[in-house]
């Protein structure tokens, strides 16, 4: 009898505890945000995640009535900022800007030795936009369309080049989808960040690039580069006259590049609810709305759940993708 009490008498300690836990848990979980909020950027000032994230503070530090803090991380193409991330205590006050890249199955198609999982090591909070990529050249090479790049890389077969922003980056991605729908055979130059990529367009170190709408929009204005075509569906904003890949009877050569917020795995689901909430509400922010739409993207915000079943889509395609086409 003896033996049953004490085991009853356990069993009762035991779920007061578990109780004290739980109501500690949540009411740490309701007083979140009680410091101030980082956001890690993978990449540089000027890149769009950097605009994304620095718009955003604001905002979102007003709905979450809190200090957010904007921290760039450059290098390992976003692989050190997205690490430190998944490593950091899951908590909700160390947040990642991913993106398509270090989130949405690019750099891990390629890289196995990737030292974190883009699904088991991240909670998704809210994707913030997609924008498709342009595809550029300098006017000096005489290639006004891609049926006249499609010309030239046949009657020269790996002579012309394409520059990219490194190995796992979507401006290197949608170029190989590209070269694959039109059976070309053109060589590959990896760059260390897109600003760079560009710039050996403009000077006809590489035949094309493929970056994002903004970083091509002023130099096209002023004839430095030819825009033969847009990475998406629709027509683009910013450059309403330029056609789409699909137009153009590339239809497997779209990419939208996309970021979003994640938080290491684990973090508490009442956490990661409010902050995809308060992202949302700031996405709804005129000036926000005004930054993204002149980035040439678009203004997306959805729930957790529907943010994760997106990531997982993507990382799914771009797996296969790699995987059909052999690029390493």
């Amino acid at each position: 009898m003896k033996s049953i009490l004490h085991i009853a008498r356990n069993i009762a300690v035991s779920t007061l505890t578990l109780g004290a836990l739980a109501g500690t848990a949540a009411a740490n979980d309701a007083a979140y945000p009680s410091k101030p909020v980082r956001l890690i950027v993978p990449q540089s000032p000027g890149s769009v995640a950097d605009i994304m994230a620095r718009v955003l503070s604001k905002p979102l530090g007003i709905a979450l009535k809190q200090t957010i803090v904007v921290e760039n991380r450059p290098g390992a193409s976003g692989a050190l900022a997205a690490q430190a991330v998944a490593r950091a205590t899951p908590d909700g006050y160390t947040i990642l800007v991913g993106s398509i890249s270090t989130n949405g199955g690019l750099l891990s198609a390629i890289d196995k030795s990737l030292p974190y999982d883009d699904l088991k090591d991240f909670e998704p909070i809210t994707q913030i936009n997609d924008a498709p990529l342009i595809l550029i050249t300098s006017p000096e090479t005489g290639i006004n369309t891609l049926a006249d790049l499609s010309a030239r890389a046949k009657q020269q077969p790996g002579k012309l080049t394409y520059a990219s922003a490194g190995n796992s980056s979507g401006s290197r991605f949608v170029v190989e989808l590209l070269r694959l729908d039109g059976h070309l055979n053109m060589r590959h130059i990896p760059y260390r960040a897109p600003a760079e990529a560009v710039r050996s367009v403009v000077a006809g170190e590489a035949t094309i690039g493929a970056p994002a709408l903004p970083g091509a929009l002023s130099l096209v204005n002023a004839g430095r580069l030819k825009a033969l075509a847009v990475t998406s569906n629709e027509r683009s904003h910013l450059f309403p006259n330029v056609p789409t890949t699909v137009e153009l009877g590339y239809p497997s050569s779209v990419l939208y590049n996309w970021t979003g917020l994640f938080a290491p795995a684990g973090t508490p689901k009442p956490v990661i609810n409010k902050i995809a909430e308060a992202t949302r509400n700031a996405l709804k922010d005129e000036e926000v709305i005004k930054v993204i739409r002149e980035s040439g993207a678009n203004v997306v915000g959805q729930s957790p759940q529907d943010f994760r079943k997106f990531v997982e889509s993507e990382v799914r395609k771009w797996h296969k993708a790699v995987t059909d086409s052999a690029v390493q």
